[in-house]
C-alpha cells in the first residue's frame, strides 16, 4: 500500500531517506504531493508519484561505501535524469541505470512517477551488466525483457510477494535477473528456459487470461500471439503452473458464472445467457462443466442461494 505525503517534511523524515535518499525540490513552489509504495525489500522496489519538481540527493547524505546500482523505470511521458554532468530524458517505460555513489536528480516540469530498483553492484558486475557505458544511457521500454521486468513487477504489487510459490528468495533472484537482461538491451531473449524469463512470461501469460477470459474465442494461439511467443512454448510456460490453459480458462468462467448466478437480480436471466457472459459458446458443455465443478447444475445453485438470502 502506498504512503501519502503533504509535506516535504514528511517525506524526509519517515520515507525517502530511509530506502532511496532522495530530498525533493517541487517546481517554483509548487504544492507538494507525494505517493511512495516499497513492492519488494530485498533488492529494493519502489514506486513513486510525486508533483512537478525533482527528487534529488546531493553529496551530503551519500552514505560511505554506498556502491549500489540504482535502475530508474519511467512511469511518465517525460522524466529528466541528471547524473555527472550528464543529462537524458526517458520516456514512459524507460529506463537507465544511475550510482548511488552520486548525486543525482530525477524529475519532470509535470507530476511524475518512477519505479526504482536498488541493486548492489556484485549482482550487476558479476553478469558484465553494468560497465561504464551502461550507465545514463535510455534503455528502451520497447525492449521484450523491459516489457517483461514492468510485468513482474506489476504482479508483485498486485498479489504480494506472498503468493508467489517459489518463495521470497527466488523472487528476489527474478527482479535481479530480469534487471540485468532489461539493462543488456542486445542480449537475445528467444524462448529462454531463465527461470526468471518462464516466471514473468507466464506472469504476462496469466494476466492476459485473467484479461480475456470471457471471450469465447481465446485460446491458446491468440494469447501465445499477443505475447509473441509460439504456442508450444506457451504450453510448457502453463504446464509449470499445475494447471493447463483449457483448465485455467474454464475455472475463470465457472467462477464468473457461479458469481452471476448469486448476483440480487439473476432470477431474471437465463441460464444460457449467463454462461455466454461467462465466455461459454457451448452451453451443453458449460453445464456439464459447472455441476462437474460445484456439485450442481446453475438452475440448483441459484435456487439454493437466493433462498439462503431470503
Amino acid at each position: 500500500m502506498a504512503a501519502h505525503y503533504d509535506s516535504i517534511h514528511e517525506w524526509r523524515e519517515q520515507c525517502a531517506r530511509c530506502c532511496l535518499d532522495l530530498d525533493f525540490e517541487p517546481l517554483h513552489g509548487a504544492p507538494f504531493r507525494a505517493a511512495l509504495a516499497l513492492v519488494f525489500e530485498n533488492p529494493c522496489v519502489v514506486r513513486a508519484a510525486l508533483s512537478p519538481g525533482f527528487a534529488f540527493r546531493d553529496a551530503n547524505p551519500i552514505r560511505d561505501g554506498d556502491s549500489n546500482f540504482e535502475f530508474f523505470i519511467s512511469q511518465s511521458r517525460n522524466l529528466d535524469v541528471v547524473q555527472q554532468g550528464r543529462e537524458i530524458r526517458l520516456g514512459l517505460g524507460d529506463a537507465a541505470i544511475v550510482q548511488a555513489s552520486e548525486p543525482v536528480r530525477v524529475g519532470s516540469r509535470e507530476s511524475f512517477g518512477f519505479l526504482a530498483v536498488v541493486i548492489p553492484p556484485t549482482e550487476l558486475e558479476a553478469r558484465k551488466a553494468c560497465s561504464g557505458n551502461a550507465l545514463m544511457q535510455r534503455l528502451s521500454a520497447k525492449s521484450e525483457a523491459m516489457r517483461l521486468l514492468r510485468g513482474y513487477i506489476r504482479s508483485l504489487e498486485r498479489m504480494g510477494p506472498a503468493a508467489f510459490l517459489d518463495g521470497h528468495e527466488i523472487v528476489r533472484r527474478h527482479i535481479i535477473d530480469l534487471v540485468v537482461f532489461a539493462a543488456t538491451p542486445h542480449r537475445p531473449i528467444g524462448e529462454s528456459s531463465a527461470s526468471a524469463i518462464v516466471a514473468a512470461r507466464l506472469g504476462a501469460a496469466l494476466d492476459y487470461i485473467t484479461s480475456c477470459f470471457r471471450d469465447p474465442e481465446l485460446s491458446l494461439t491468440t494469447v501465445a500471439l499477443n505475447l509473441h511467443i509460439s504456442p508450444r512454448y506457451l504450453q510448457r510456460l502453463m504446464e509449470t503452473s499445475g494447471i493447463s490453459f483449457t483448465e485455467r480458462v474454464n475455472e475463470l468462467r465457472l467462477q464468473r458464472a457461479c458469481a452471476l448466478l448469486m448476483e440480487p437480480h439473476a432470477d431474471a436471466s437465463r441460464i444460457s445467457d449467463i454462461a455466454l457472459e461467462a465466455g461459454f459458446s457451448d452451453i451443453s458443455y458449460f453445464n456439464r462443466l459447472f455441476r462437474s465443478r460445484f456439485g450442481d447444475t446453475p438452475s440448483d445453485v441459484r435456487s439454493l442461494h437466493h433462498r439462503g438470502q431470503a
